[in-house]
Protein backbone atom coordinates (compact mmCIF):
# COMPACT_ATOMS: atom_id res chain seq x y z
CA UNK A 1 0.00 0.00 0.00
CA UNK A 2 2.82 2.30 1.27
CA UNK A 3 4.36 1.58 -2.68
CA UNK A 4 1.13 2.56 -4.58
CA UNK A 5 0.42 5.69 -2.71
CA UNK A 6 4.14 6.87 -2.90
CA UNK A 7 3.64 6.55 -6.88
CA UNK A 8 0.32 7.99 -7.10
CA UNK A 9 0.84 10.56 -4.97
CA UNK A 10 1.66 12.91 -7.69
CA UNK A 11 -1.62 12.10 -9.74
CA UNK A 12 -3.65 12.40 -6.19
CA UNK A 13 -1.89 15.73 -5.34
CA UNK A 14 -2.47 17.05 -8.86
CA UNK A 15 -5.75 16.15 -9.41
CA UNK A 16 -6.98 17.98 -6.03
CA UNK A 17 -5.07 21.07 -7.46
CA UNK A 18 -7.03 21.20 -10.60
CA UNK A 19 -10.21 20.16 -8.99
CA UNK A 20 -9.60 22.88 -6.39
CA UNK A 21 -8.75 25.87 -9.33
CA UNK A 22 -11.86 24.99 -11.14
CA UNK A 23 -13.92 25.46 -8.09
CA UNK A 24 -12.51 28.64 -7.40
CA UNK A 25 -12.73 29.96 -10.87
CA UNK A 26 -16.81 29.34 -10.53
CA UNK A 27 -16.28 30.73 -6.83
CA UNK A 28 -14.96 33.87 -8.30
CA UNK A 29 -17.08 33.67 -10.95
CA UNK A 30 -19.88 33.77 -8.53
CA UNK A 31 -21.44 30.89 -10.59
CA UNK A 32 -22.07 29.06 -6.84
CA UNK A 33 -21.77 29.67 -3.63
CA UNK A 34 -19.02 28.82 -1.44
CA UNK A 35 -20.69 26.18 0.36
CA UNK A 36 -21.50 24.23 -2.78
CA UNK A 37 -18.19 24.26 -4.12
CA UNK A 38 -16.47 22.84 -0.67
CA UNK A 39 -19.40 20.16 -0.85
CA UNK A 40 -18.40 19.68 -4.05
CA UNK A 41 -14.47 19.65 -3.56
CA UNK A 42 -15.15 17.28 -0.75
CA UNK A 43 -16.99 14.78 -2.70
CA UNK A 44 -14.43 14.87 -5.78
CA UNK A 45 -12.00 14.05 -3.10
CA UNK A 46 -13.97 11.27 -2.07
CA UNK A 47 -14.62 9.47 -5.36
CA UNK A 48 -10.70 9.95 -6.08
CA UNK A 49 -9.36 8.17 -2.97
CA UNK A 50 -12.51 5.49 -3.75
CA UNK A 51 -11.03 5.03 -6.97
CA UNK A 52 -7.76 4.75 -5.97
CA UNK A 53 -8.42 2.15 -3.14
CA UNK A 54 -10.65 0.35 -5.49
CA UNK A 55 -7.64 -0.18 -8.16
CA UNK A 56 -5.31 -0.95 -5.35
CA UNK A 57 -7.45 -4.04 -4.71
CA UNK A 58 -7.12 -4.71 -8.33
CA UNK A 59 -3.69 -5.22 -8.18
CA UNK A 60 -2.30 -5.42 -4.51
CA UNK A 61 -0.82 -8.81 -5.23
CA UNK A 62 1.44 -6.57 -7.74
CA UNK A 63 2.10 -4.12 -5.21
CA UNK A 64 3.11 -6.50 -2.60
CA UNK A 65 5.67 -7.79 -5.36
CA UNK A 66 7.21 -4.34 -6.03
CA UNK A 67 7.76 -3.60 -2.83
CA UNK A 68 9.84 -6.80 -1.85
CA UNK A 69 7.11 -8.28 0.06
CA UNK A 70 6.83 -11.07 -1.65
CA UNK A 71 9.12 -12.39 -3.83
CA UNK A 72 6.71 -14.47 -6.55
CA UNK A 73 3.60 -12.71 -8.22
CA UNK A 74 0.77 -15.04 -6.83
CA UNK A 75 -2.23 -15.32 -9.29
CA UNK A 76 -5.86 -13.39 -8.01
CA UNK A 77 -5.46 -9.74 -9.03
CA UNK A 78 -8.31 -8.70 -11.35
CA UNK A 79 -6.37 -5.93 -13.16
CA UNK A 80 -5.72 -7.08 -17.11
CA UNK A 81 -2.03 -5.48 -16.70
CA UNK A 82 -1.24 -7.02 -13.41
CA UNK A 83 -2.35 -10.29 -14.77
CA UNK A 84 -0.07 -9.71 -17.62
CA UNK A 85 3.03 -8.52 -15.46
CA UNK A 86 2.18 -11.68 -13.17
CA UNK A 87 2.04 -13.58 -16.53
CA UNK A 88 5.47 -12.31 -17.53
CA UNK A 89 7.26 -12.44 -14.56
CA UNK A 90 6.68 -15.71 -13.45
CA UNK A 91 7.03 -16.96 -16.79
CA UNK A 92 10.88 -15.37 -16.61
CA UNK A 93 11.25 -16.84 -13.37
CA UNK A 94 10.38 -20.24 -14.25
CA UNK A 95 12.87 -20.26 -16.71
CA UNK A 96 15.65 -18.80 -14.30
CA UNK A 97 14.55 -21.95 -12.35
CA UNK A 98 14.96 -23.95 -15.39
CA UNK A 99 18.63 -22.69 -16.33
CA UNK A 100 19.83 -22.76 -12.34
CA UNK A 101 18.57 -26.61 -12.50
CA UNK A 102 20.15 -27.10 -16.07
CA UNK A 103 23.43 -25.93 -14.93
CA UNK A 104 23.36 -27.61 -11.66
CA UNK A 105 22.79 -30.87 -12.86
CA UNK A 106 25.59 -30.12 -16.13
CA UNK A 107 27.38 -29.65 -13.25
CA UNK A 108 26.64 -32.79 -11.04
CA UNK A 109 27.65 -35.09 -14.25
CA UNK A 110 30.79 -32.93 -14.94
CA UNK A 111 32.39 -34.12 -10.94
CA UNK A 112 30.58 -37.58 -11.56
CA UNK A 113 32.18 -38.18 -14.86
CA UNK A 114 35.43 -36.49 -13.59
CA UNK A 115 35.23 -38.70 -10.87
CA UNK A 116 34.63 -41.96 -12.66
CA UNK A 117 37.50 -41.36 -15.29
CA UNK A 118 39.86 -40.56 -12.87
CA UNK A 119 39.39 -43.47 -11.26
CA UNK A 120 39.93 -45.22 -14.63
CA UNK A 121 43.12 -43.30 -15.56
CA UNK A 122 44.51 -44.91 -12.40
CA UNK A 123 44.61 -48.12 -14.22
CA UNK A 124 47.09 -47.58 -17.03
CA UNK A 125 49.46 -45.38 -14.77
CA UNK A 126 49.34 -48.44 -12.15
CA UNK A 127 50.20 -50.71 -15.08
CA UNK A 128 53.56 -48.22 -16.42
CA UNK A 129 54.90 -47.60 -13.17
CA UNK A 130 54.96 -51.41 -12.30
CA UNK A 131 56.69 -51.93 -15.69
CA UNK A 132 59.00 -49.44 -14.86
CA UNK A 133 59.53 -50.57 -11.33
CA UNK A 134 60.39 -54.55 -12.33
CA UNK A 135 62.11 -52.84 -15.42
CA UNK A 136 60.15 -54.52 -17.90
CA UNK A 137 59.20 -52.04 -20.04
CA UNK A 138 57.44 -53.84 -23.01
CA UNK A 139 56.71 -50.93 -25.76
CA UNK A 140 53.88 -52.59 -26.90
CA UNK A 141 52.04 -52.37 -23.47
CA UNK A 142 53.58 -49.32 -23.40
CA UNK A 143 51.39 -48.39 -25.95
CA UNK A 144 48.27 -49.82 -25.27
CA UNK A 145 48.42 -48.10 -21.82
CA UNK A 146 49.16 -44.66 -23.80
CA UNK A 147 46.63 -45.48 -25.87
CA UNK A 148 44.10 -45.36 -23.09
CA UNK A 149 45.11 -42.79 -21.71
CA UNK A 150 44.93 -40.42 -24.66
CA UNK A 151 41.43 -41.69 -25.27
CA UNK A 152 40.27 -40.89 -21.79
CA UNK A 153 42.50 -37.32 -22.05
CA UNK A 154 40.32 -36.88 -25.59
CA UNK A 155 36.80 -38.15 -23.85
CA UNK A 156 37.20 -35.52 -20.88
CA UNK A 157 38.21 -32.84 -23.14
CA UNK A 158 35.57 -33.05 -25.48
CA UNK A 159 33.11 -33.35 -22.81
CA UNK A 160 34.32 -30.54 -20.92
CA UNK A 161 34.14 -28.74 -24.25
CA UNK A 162 30.33 -29.48 -24.55
CA UNK A 163 29.61 -28.40 -21.79
CA UNK A 164 30.61 -24.65 -22.44
CA UNK A 165 28.81 -25.13 -25.41
CA UNK A 166 30.35 -25.64 -28.57
CA UNK A 167 28.62 -22.67 -31.23
CA UNK A 168 31.75 -20.80 -30.22
CA UNK A 169 34.17 -23.59 -31.10
CA UNK A 170 31.86 -24.39 -34.23
CA UNK A 171 33.66 -23.80 -37.86
CA UNK A 172 31.75 -25.14 -41.12
CA UNK A 173 33.33 -25.93 -43.96
CA UNK A 174 34.11 -28.44 -46.82
CA UNK A 175 35.51 -31.75 -45.74
CA UNK A 176 36.50 -34.42 -47.76
CA UNK A 177 34.66 -37.25 -46.12
CA UNK A 178 37.26 -40.54 -47.13
CA UNK A 179 40.38 -37.91 -45.97
CA UNK A 180 38.49 -37.75 -42.67
CA UNK A 181 37.38 -41.60 -41.38
CA UNK A 182 40.40 -42.36 -42.69
CA UNK A 183 42.89 -40.00 -40.59
CA UNK A 184 40.41 -40.96 -37.64
CA UNK A 185 41.54 -44.80 -38.07
CA UNK A 186 45.30 -44.05 -38.02
CA UNK A 187 44.73 -42.27 -34.76
CA UNK A 188 43.39 -45.45 -33.43
CA UNK A 189 46.09 -47.89 -35.67
CA UNK A 190 47.19 -48.89 -32.37
CA UNK A 191 44.35 -50.08 -30.68
CA UNK A 192 42.99 -51.46 -33.49
CA UNK A 193 46.67 -53.49 -33.58
CA UNK A 194 46.27 -54.33 -29.85
CA UNK A 195 42.65 -55.90 -30.69
CA UNK A 196 43.62 -57.81 -33.23
CA UNK A 197 40.76 -56.33 -35.61
CA UNK A 198 40.96 -54.41 -39.17
CA UNK A 199 39.81 -51.62 -40.11
CA UNK A 200 37.76 -51.87 -44.01
CA UNK A 201 36.99 -47.77 -45.37
CA UNK A 202 34.60 -48.02 -48.26
CA UNK A 203 34.22 -44.25 -49.19
CA UNK A 204 35.00 -42.36 -52.08
CA UNK A 205 37.49 -39.55 -52.49
CA UNK A 206 35.78 -37.34 -53.99
CA UNK A 207 32.72 -37.00 -51.76
CA UNK A 208 32.43 -34.29 -49.60
CA UNK A 209 30.72 -32.63 -46.67
CA UNK A 210 29.66 -29.04 -45.30
CA UNK A 211 30.35 -29.91 -41.60
CA UNK A 212 32.92 -29.24 -38.69
CA UNK A 213 35.73 -31.51 -39.13
CA UNK A 214 37.08 -31.11 -35.65
CA UNK A 215 33.77 -32.80 -33.99
CA UNK A 216 32.73 -34.71 -36.65
CA UNK A 217 36.45 -36.39 -36.38
CA UNK A 218 35.34 -37.05 -32.62
CA UNK A 219 32.50 -38.70 -33.64
CA UNK A 220 33.87 -40.81 -35.65
CA UNK A 221 36.91 -41.71 -33.11
CA UNK A 222 34.64 -42.64 -30.91
CA UNK A 223 32.39 -44.95 -32.76
CA UNK A 224 35.08 -46.87 -33.82
CA UNK A 225 36.83 -47.30 -30.21
CA UNK A 226 33.34 -48.78 -29.43
CA UNK A 227 33.49 -50.80 -32.67
CA UNK A 228 37.56 -51.95 -31.18
CA UNK A 229 36.20 -52.73 -28.27
CA UNK A 230 33.87 -54.73 -28.42
CA UNK A 231 34.91 -56.76 -31.49
CA UNK A 232 36.25 -59.97 -31.12
CA UNK A 233 40.14 -60.66 -32.42
CA UNK A 234 39.96 -61.70 -36.52
CA UNK A 235 36.98 -59.24 -36.66
CA UNK A 236 36.43 -56.14 -38.89
CA UNK A 237 35.23 -52.32 -38.63
CA UNK A 238 33.71 -51.60 -41.78
CA UNK A 239 33.35 -48.10 -42.60
CA UNK A 240 31.55 -46.60 -45.62
CA UNK A 241 29.07 -43.90 -47.14
CA UNK A 242 26.48 -43.61 -49.18
CA UNK A 243 24.79 -40.53 -51.09
CA UNK A 244 21.42 -39.56 -50.89
CA UNK A 245 19.24 -37.13 -52.38
CA UNK A 246 19.90 -34.51 -49.71
CA UNK A 247 22.03 -36.06 -47.48
CA UNK A 248 24.84 -38.28 -46.67
CA UNK A 249 24.56 -41.79 -44.77
CA UNK A 250 28.01 -42.75 -43.14
CA UNK A 251 27.93 -46.46 -41.65
CA UNK A 252 30.22 -47.64 -39.32
CA UNK A 253 29.68 -51.45 -38.63
CA UNK A 254 31.40 -54.07 -36.35
CA UNK A 255 31.00 -57.71 -36.03
CA UNK A 256 31.02 -57.60 -32.02
CA UNK A 257 29.34 -59.12 -29.73
CA UNK A 258 26.15 -56.33 -30.55
CA UNK A 259 23.98 -54.66 -28.02
CA UNK A 260 21.15 -56.74 -26.11
CA UNK A 261 17.73 -55.24 -27.13
CA UNK A 262 16.94 -54.19 -23.53
CA UNK A 263 19.70 -51.65 -23.23
CA UNK A 264 19.39 -50.62 -26.87
CA UNK A 265 16.55 -47.49 -25.42
CA UNK A 266 19.15 -46.21 -22.86
CA UNK A 267 22.52 -46.54 -24.90
CA UNK A 268 22.65 -42.70 -25.04
CA UNK A 269 22.02 -41.70 -21.62
CA UNK A 270 24.91 -40.81 -19.77
CA UNK A 271 26.78 -42.71 -17.23
CA UNK A 272 24.95 -45.75 -19.00
CA UNK A 273 27.49 -49.00 -19.44
CA UNK A 274 24.77 -51.33 -19.54
CA UNK A 275 25.59 -55.19 -20.15
CA UNK A 276 28.67 -55.24 -22.09
CA UNK A 277 30.29 -51.97 -20.15
CA UNK A 278 29.72 -54.03 -17.12
CA UNK A 279 30.71 -57.63 -19.08
CA UNK A 280 34.14 -56.00 -20.70
CA UNK A 281 34.90 -53.14 -17.89
CA UNK A 282 36.51 -49.89 -18.61
CA UNK A 283 33.37 -48.54 -19.84
CA UNK A 284 32.30 -44.70 -18.53
CA UNK A 285 28.97 -44.86 -19.92
CA UNK A 286 29.83 -41.26 -21.53
CA UNK A 287 31.05 -41.97 -25.14
CA UNK A 288 27.64 -42.84 -26.64
CA UNK A 289 26.16 -40.00 -24.67
CA UNK A 290 28.15 -37.24 -26.28
CA UNK A 291 27.96 -38.68 -29.57
CA UNK A 292 24.62 -38.30 -28.99
CA UNK A 293 25.03 -34.57 -27.87
CA UNK A 294 27.21 -33.59 -31.06
CA UNK A 295 25.51 -35.12 -33.91
CA UNK A 296 22.35 -32.78 -32.37
CA UNK A 297 24.19 -29.68 -32.11
CA UNK A 298 25.75 -30.53 -35.56
CA UNK A 299 22.47 -31.06 -37.17
CA UNK A 300 23.09 -34.80 -37.55
CA UNK A 301 20.76 -38.06 -37.12
CA UNK A 302 22.46 -40.35 -35.28
CA UNK A 303 21.43 -43.92 -35.10
CA UNK A 304 21.86 -47.83 -33.68
CA UNK A 305 20.96 -51.10 -34.93
CA UNK A 306 22.69 -53.91 -33.18
CA UNK A 307 22.24 -57.77 -32.90
CA UNK A 308 23.46 -59.68 -30.18
CA UNK A 309 26.10 -62.02 -31.36
CA UNK A 310 26.24 -60.27 -34.60
CA UNK A 311 27.18 -57.06 -34.64
CA UNK A 312 26.45 -53.25 -34.23
CA UNK A 313 25.90 -50.32 -36.67
CA UNK A 314 26.18 -46.71 -36.02
CA UNK A 315 24.31 -44.61 -38.93
CA UNK A 316 24.96 -41.03 -39.32
CA UNK A 317 22.98 -38.89 -41.95
CA UNK A 318 24.40 -36.14 -42.19
CA UNK A 319 22.12 -33.40 -44.26
CA UNK A 320 23.53 -31.56 -47.01
CA UNK A 321 24.58 -27.80 -46.74
CA UNK A 322 24.00 -27.79 -42.78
Amino acid sequence: MKFYLKQHRSRFFGFLLILAFLLWVLGVAEAASWTLLLYLFLVGAFLLIAGLLFAYSRQRRLYAFLSDQTKRIMPGDQDHLSQAISHKVNQLLQEQENQLTKESREKEQQVTFINLWVHQMKTPIAVLEMMAQENQLDSVEVLKETQRLKSGLNLVMNEARLLGGIGGDFVLKQVFLSKLVNQAVTEQKNFFIQHQVYPQVMISEELTLITDAKWLSFVVEQLVVNSIKYTKPGGKVKISATKLPEATELIIEDEGVGIPVGDLPRIKQAFFTGENGRKFGEATGMGLYLVDQVTGELGIKFDLQSQVGKGTKAILTIPDGQ
